[in-house]
């Protein structure tokens, strides 16, 4: 995992972390980095995940966690975090990351146990009848498939140059990216819901169906194209119909209600979602960031997880399972 995560980095950049060592040369601490080309309103710039975070026990309690972190922001004028732990999140706030308040969790509940479950149930139904009268958008002359594949490698990149623009600021999602995440991924498994106008690909969602639980994990196309976003998750939905539940993570507002108008539940937590970048001093002052559940690093190891948990399809037909 850690060989294909930081060492084989679609953008050609190099995997520099940051090691904290004693005297005697041994490892004590250590914060790995992935970095990665992002859109900042159109203009190409770099940017840093920060993932792996570790300093070992005797050597806690003394400020070297705050050191590693310092050294890391010399590294890089913008850094990200995201899923970090309530520990970890005190930590950056002290060492003046913000956090960017916009991402939410969305879940869709189709099999019920317990009085919780029944309860979600009746949210998801009122949420239907809310947008009971705006039916799934018309995308007329446009038509939608799923694949086990990305398309083609020119059409993918075709599609992103055309959405990039759209975007304040979002991860630079071209086919070298989105093959390297989700198709060299040496564990997970994906599945693509792609749009198609005539013969052009409009848009592409990434899906990863695992141990009973539809993810839908990432999103490539316009920015602003609601009817393309429902009509997606609606797919998505349709065709995985023995999912038990469907979960998404977003910070984006349009595919909130997407996923609202489709029966989704929006959870209470919020997934913690951290930005170090000088003059930033609270989000007020943020940029608006697209950010979905494949641009965690949690995702990378929930996908390993599964793969190694994974049990059997019981009651699932044989052609459907070829499809997961």
């Amino acid at each position: 995992m850690w060989q294909w995560q930081f060492e084989s980095n679609p953008f050609g950049l190099p995997f520099a972390p940051v090691v904290l060592a004693d005297d005697e040369d041994r490892v004590v601490g250590f914060n790995g980095v992935m970095a990665v080309r992002a859109t900042d309103r159109g203009k190409d710039i770099s940017v840093l995940w920060s993932c792996d975070f570790y300093l070992a026990e005797q050597w806690r309690g003394q400020g070297l966690g705050s050191v590693i972190k310092h050294e890391l922001h010399r590294n890089s004028p913008l850094i990200m975090s995201f899923g970090i732990s309530n520990q970890a999140s005190q930590v950056l706030r002290h060492l003046g990351w913000v956090p960017y308040e916009s991402v939410r969790s969305y879940r869709m509940l189709r099999r019920r146990k317990g009085i919780r479950s029944w309860l979600l149930s009746c949210l998801q139904w009122l949420n239907r009848l809310q947008s009971f009268f705006s039916a799934v958008p018309d995308i007329s002359g446009m038509h939608i498939n799923v694949r086990s594949t990305l398309p083609e490698h020119e059409r993918v990149d075709s599609l992103w140059e055309r959405s990039a623009p759209g975007y304040e600021r979002a991860v630079q999602r071209d086919f070298t990216y989105l093959n390297w995440r989700y198709q060299q991924h040496p564990l997970g498994r994906y599945g693509f819901v792609c749009a198609w106008k005539d013969d052009q690909l409009a848009a592409i969602l990434v899906t990863r169906f695992s141990r009973g639980t539809l993810r839908i994990v990432d999103y490539c196309g316009p920015a602003r194209n609601q009817p393309i976003k429902r009509s997606l998750v609606n797919a998505a939905v349709r065709h995985w119909p023995h999912a038990a539940q469907v979960m998404s993570v977003t910070s984006d507002p349009a595919f909130g209600e997407a996923f609202l108008a489709e029966g989704f539940v929006q959870l209470r937590g919020r997934p913690r979602f951290y930005i170090y970048e000088p003059g930033v001093e609270d989000s007020a002052g943020l940029s608006t960031w697209f950010i979905m559940a494949g641009d965690s690093d949690g995702e990378f190891l929930q996908a390993a997880s599964d793969f190694y948990t994974t049990e059997p399809l019981l009651g699932v037909p044989a052609e459907e399972r070829k499809q997961c």
